[in-house]
């Protein structure tokens, strides 16, 4: 992948996965940049251009839909938190089936980490009593 592209996982995988979210591991912190370079080595041509367009209209988004024109990967952290929440709910189909394919991907890199996994397996201990 591209520093770019690299540049924009990183910075999608911190708005989905924030360092103080419920899991205290963030995205990058799970490695999803890496997940990801691998998850696209193993598409087809086709599916790696669909892809890398996918973080294309991510990346140049805030410029149309807002909240100011900026590239997602300048917005501040709470902006990239807000153009994503606004494309999951969005009236253009486009724009929700965008966030709904990014969540899957980041989602699948997300949960393979074995800190993530865990930590999910240590609170899943603390509530379930024998």
């Amino acid at each position: 992948m591209r520093k770019n592209a690299q540049t924009m996982v990183s910075a999608c995988a911190d708005a989905m996965f924030p360092p103080a979210g419920p899991i205290p591991v963030s995205g990058t912190q799970a490695g999803l940049v890496a997940y990801v370079e691998t998850y696209l080595r193993g598409l087809s041509r086709i599916r790696r251009i669909l892809v890398r367009l996918l973080f294309l209209f991510i990346q140049l988004s805030p410029w149309l839909f807002g909240p100011r024109r900026s590239c997602f990967t300048r917005l501040l952290p709470a902006e990239r938190i807000r153009v994503l929440k606004d494309m999951a709910v969005s009236k253009l189909y486009l724009r929700r089936i965008s966030f709904l394919s990014m969540r899957a991907i980041m989602t699948m890199g997300y949960f393979a980490c074995p800190l993530v996994a865990s930590h999910i397996m240590r609170i899943r201990r603390e509530t379930v009593t024998p």
